[in-house]
């Protein structure tokens, strides 16, 4: 059952993106006054498409400003921090690595910082982690426990985010809590270099999914529904901070998915079975495996993820068949 989030003014950062807007339509709905710091707007975003933007205070800059954010949580009285920013594709960190450690190094602890100066008025801080900080562990799946390792740009990028929010919770007693997530899907996900929303855009335009492959095996992940993510926050929103059981939560399914499989369940559900994949051999290679354990959660926030793979995945393609079928333009972009 769901409980009333009236007394909770959250600043949500990186709201227009995938996962924002969906938290932060949640947060809206369950009585919450929110706010974001947004470093744009995509009037074909899920964000635009919900009236987010009406709905709440926007203030427009870089999560890296310092002085934008301490405006954000002054004037609007924040109480609570969902710091989901970040820059989050793996081939764009590659490109853009100093862009990605000015948002996702930067920007945490600019954030944290504030937070710390103004510590009276915090009462929640939830950092949007990722089972990439773990690194290339032969031992699977990962533990809260692990050490965190991250190598390539991305990975350490949230590695080192991961550890400053941590310290901030050792050194000042900031109460942070740190969800580390698997592969999020879902529909409203516009990023189109990620698996499933790549692959439902190009069958969509009747073209063969690709599948990416490295040159020491196959991709394999956890992935999780966005619904579940949701069930994820607010049970890390409820959670009673506690030292003993800590404060480093790993939320999947604890299920390990050959891509070549996810794209199988993809074209099952679109009824394009018959279209072959392309094979794409890749340079940079991103970890082989990658899936996490859930007992700590389960065992300490009473959560556990209940989507199937194939009920999100077709819950997943009726949304975009919805959006794109509902402007020209939105299907114009499922072919571009």
């Amino acid at each position: 059952m769901n409980r009333s989030l009236s007394d909770c003014r959250a600043l949500v950062t990186g709201a227009s993106g995938f996962v924002g807007a969906w938290l932060t339509h949640h947060l809206i709905e369950q009585g919450a006054e929110v706010t974001s710091v947004l470093s744009e707007f995509n009037p074909r975003s899920q964000f635009a498409k919900l009236g987010l933007d009406k709905e709440i205070r926007c203030y427009y800059g870089s999560i890296a400003d310092y002085n934008l954010i301490e405006r954000a949580i002054t004037v609007g009285k924040i109480n609570t921090i969902f710091h989901l920013a970040a820059v989050s594709l793996q081939d764009l960190a590659y490109q853009i690595p100093w862009q990605t450690f000015e948002t996702n190094v930067k920007g945490t602890y600019n954030l944290l910082e504030v937070c710390r100066i103004h510590q009276d008025q915090i009462s929640k801080i939830i950092v949007a982690s990722s089972d990439k900080v773990y690194g290339d562990s032969p031992d699977l799946p990962y533990d809260e426990g692990m050490p965190i390792q991250g190598r390539n740009p991305y990975d350490a990028s949230k590695s080192c985010s991961d550890l400053i929010s941590q310290s901030y919770r050792h050194s000042f007693n900031l109460p942070i809590v740190i969800g580390r997530f698997g592969n999020i899907f879902g529909g409203g996900d516009l990023n189109f270099r990620r698996l499933i929303p790549g692959t439902i855009q190009r069958l969509y335009a009747q073209l063969p999914p690709i599948i990416r492959i490295p040159s020491n095996g196959i991709y394999m992940r956890d992935f999780l529904y966005i619904q579940d993510l949701m069930t994820a926050y607010m049970a890390m929103y409820h959670y009673v901070n506690n030292e003993e059981k800590g404060n480093v939560f790993n939320f999947g399914t604890g299920k390990l998915w050959d891509i070549k499989k996810v794209i199988e369940i993809i074209q099952r559900a679109m009824n394009l079975e018959h279209i072959e994949p392309l094979y794409e051999h890749q340079k940079n290679s991103e970890i082989l495996h990658q899936y996490l354990s859930t007992e700590k959660a389960k065992s300490t926030l009473n959560w556990s993820a209940e989507t199937s793979l194939e009920e999100g995945i077709r819950k997943t393609v009726e949304w975009y068949h919805n959006y794109w079928n509902s402007d020209s333009q939105n299907y114009e972009s499922a072919l571009n």
